[in-house]
């Protein structure tokens, strides 16, 4: 029994599950439960070995398992994503590392508190200098709404306290070998803050109730639209290429049809690229025919997935004036979601594709354009945005557009809330390898702000969620034949704690943190003291 209880406390064993379990809840799995089990068993490892074993055989564990769980996640070739796990991993060790070396193992219960401050401090630096939040272990949880409730209160770093926290207490109530009489205080202040929590939770989500006369029904059309760049690929090069609907970003058949897009942004009207002219006005006739059938099914408001409506610039201003007729018989809100080709010889100073949304009111006006703020890194360039969301008001509340990306950016989407957006409206393009963590990610912007958001996305899961994230409605890309999403959603938004007390929580965890360092600093400087007085006195 013994030799049994050895090895289970192994701590490379700890190593092994901490990698295997952070694996299946990365972005490609999203297993919910990984995160709490993988950090817990990470910890444990950390805290148990050599300070240099832990800061070698810890960095080669998150480097692993990062690259298993992100690989074809990250739209970046393989060499930039080798170098970027490399900044990642080293950035994952920082708060291990804090716990380690101020001895949070020996300081009791209020020690299990570094760990997790620590976590939030380090992630919440990390949106600081990206912005977004691609790498937080909150957006992991869409499998338990009661516990992303707290992200009204803390945004998401309140769930990810919650999580690191859960490791941290493991290792203290494991390190007092469970011993009831020892983590009986800390074990009774720990199991009524998670109590608390999921309390909150369960009864935010179970007492919400709508009316239907309080509900508008909106839908986001999407089409598949591959035939499109096979096309292109075909007149360019004479050659026949398929691409799977499922492809990555990274994927080669994808990298090939990917080599006639820049001829075809040069010269879209050269004769060789007559087929593709064709492909491309076919695919906008049926983006059109969809909007009008989903306006007769009774929506009321229309979204198109992101750069749906591929078209050259010389085209834009007829295919509004059609789409202001369409609204305007139709007596819809149109956002009309384009990708417009500006030809000319490549410059990489010149902009080669807008990424824009166009919101058209029932009068058949334009009421808002609106361009890409943050452009995916590696993928887009500059769009040229104001960085400003805008606020439409309308019979059905106060929507706001943004475009994919921009919804993984918390302090950008904190504007939703100073301006009261009802509803927030992301039209979205994935892949299969990110589907559905990037769509559930948007429905945390939504219970912090207090919001619902419509989502339709080309090539994996659209949703639309309502200012609880509770799940109104979803269209599998790869699973119905049926992509366009028709759902009835809550016309009026919420106020949350959020809104108003901002990031408080990780600004405490920042100067919690801060006390840690500065006190670690100075029992570091009175030791070396004493032992220059003392050399002092040896010498006299």
């Amino acid at each position: 029994m013994k030799t049994f209880k050895r090895y289970l406390s192994n701590p490379y064993l700890a190593l092994f599950l901490g990698m295997f379990f952070m694996t299946l809840g990365s972005a490609k799995w999203t297993l919910f439960i990984g995160p709490w089990l993988g950090l817990a068993f990470f910890l444990y490892f950390m805290r148990m070995v050599k300070i240099w074993k832990a800061i070698v055989f810890g960095f080669l564990g998150f480097y692993v398992s990062g690259l298993v769980g992100i690989y074809e996640v990250f739209p970046a070739p393989l060499p930039i994503l080798l170098i970027l796990l490399l900044i990642i991993s080293a950035m994952g060790l920082l708060p291990y590392i804090i716990d380690r070396l101020s001895n949070a193992r020996e300081r009791g219960f209020l020690g299990t508190l570094i760990f997790p401050a620590a976590f939030v401090v380090m992630e919440y630096l990390n949106t600081l200098d990206r912005g977004e939040v691609w790498s937080s272990i909150a957006n992991t949880q869409y499998q338990v709404p009661a516990i992303q409730q707290i992200a009204s209160v803390f945004g998401i770093w309140g769930i990810s306290f919650l999580i690191a926290w859960f490791a941290s207490l493991v290792n203290w109530m494991a390190a007092q070998q469970w011993k009831w009489a020892r983590i009986r205080t800390g074990g009774i202040i720990a199991g009524t803050v998670y109590f608390v929590v999921l309390a909150f939770g369960i009864l935010r989500v179970s007492l919400v109730d709508y009316d239907e006369s309080e509900t508008v029904k909106i839908a986001g059309v999407t089409l598949d639209n591959t035939n499109v760049t096979e096309t292109i690929y075909h007149d360019e090069f004479g050659k026949t290429i398929t691409i799977k609907p499922d492809a990555s970003q990274t994927s080669p058949e994808l990298q090939e049809a990917n080599r006639a897009m820049l001829p075809f942004i040069e010269d879209p009207f050269a004769e060789k690229f007559k087929n593709a002219r064709k492909a491309l006005n076919a695919h906008l006739d049926l983006l059109f025919n969809k909007t009008i059938q989903m306006a007769d099914q009774g929506a009321k408001i229309i979204v198109w997935s992101e750069a749906i409506g591929f078209i050259i610039n010389s085209q834009e201003e007829g295919v509004i004036e059609r789409a202001k007729a369409m609204a305007k018989e139709k007596q819809i809100y149109l956002f009309m979601s384009l990708g417009v080709v500006n030809p000319g010889p490549y410059n990489p100073e010149r902009l080669l594709l807008v990424n824009k949304t166009i919101t058209l009111t029932p009068e058949g006006e334009v009421a808002n354009v609106y361009l890409k703020s943050n452009p995916v890194p590696f993928a887009e360039q500059e769009y040229g945005s104001d960085d400003i969301i805008p606020a439409i008001n309308t019979p059905y509340g106060r929507l706001s557009p943004v475009i994919c990306y921009d919804a993984d950016f918390p302090h950008f989407l904190k504007q939703t809330g100073k301006i009261g957006t009802d509803i927030l409206l992301v039209p979205s393009g994935d892949w299969k390898a990110i589907d559905p963590y990037h769509a559930y990610m948007s429905s945390l912007r939504g219970i912090e702000n207090g919001m619902s958001v419509i989502r339709p996305v080309s090539r994996a899961t659209s949703i639309a969620t309502d200012p609880y994230g509770t799940l109104l409605g979803s269209t599998d890309f790869y699973s119905s034949k049926e992509k366009t999403l028709m759902v009835n959603v809550p016309i009026h938004g919420i106020n949350t704690i959020y809104n108003r007390i901002g990031d408080l929580l990780p600004f405490s965890a920042v100067v919690f943190i801060a006390y840690i360092l500065i006190e670690m600093l100075l029992k570091i400087f009175r030791k070396k003291i004493p032992n220059k007085q003392k050399r002092k006195v040896v010498g006299v």
